[in-house]
């Protein structure tokens, strides 16, 4: 009787909701993270600019979001909000959604890389002979920003989609 009950509470179901809306979330940023950061990767000079402001980073920054996105959309569809419905109409307010999101995030990583100091972290090993060989790398300043960046578009994200593109008919 009290599992019944429990079902039936919102906030249960806005809880589990928010649970798997977090984990399909860690694996479309994961995605975004592997592309963002396996592109710029690439023996390319980061600073050499594309034209209106943009950097090669933006542009890794932007693909990263992308493919994150498809991932997003997929899992979010069919296992947080479980529509198996064709009705492709969610599919432009989520685009709308993600637009938004999308200028949120870049904008977001792109400011907060102005403003972080450029560190990394470096895991070495010293040898016996005192030479020193890095084993690993990693900035910083990239990292905060694209944590802060994804926190940023992520609250936007779980508004829109629970109260605009995954709402169900019978709640309007």
């Amino acid at each position: 009787m009290i599992t019944f009950a429990l079902k039936e509470n919102p906030l249960y179901e806005v809880s589990k909701q928010l649970i798997k809306f977090v984990i399909s979330g860690v694996i479309a940023v994961l995605t975004d993270f592997i592309v963002y950061y396996g592109l710029g990767a690439l023996p390319f000079d980061i600073e050499y600019s594309i034209g209106l402001g943009f950097h090669l980073n933006d542009l890794y920054k932007a693909l990263g979001f992308l493919f994150g996105t498809t991932v997003t959309y997929n899992l979010n569809k069919f296992w947080t909000w479980r529509k198996t419905d064709t009705d492709n109409s969610r599919l432009g307010k989520f685009a709308v959604l993600y637009a938004i999101s999308f200028i949120i995030n870049i904008g977001v990583n792109k400011y907060a890389l102005q403003y972080m100091p450029d560190n990394e972290f470096m895991l070495m090993i010293k040898r016996f002979d005192e030479t020193a060989k890095q084993l690993f790398a990693l900035k910083i300043d990239k990292l905060a920003a694209f944590l802060i960046a994804t926190i940023a578009s992520t609250i936007v994200n779980f508004i829109g989609q629970k109260t605009w593109v995954f709402k169900s008919k019978e709640e309007d």
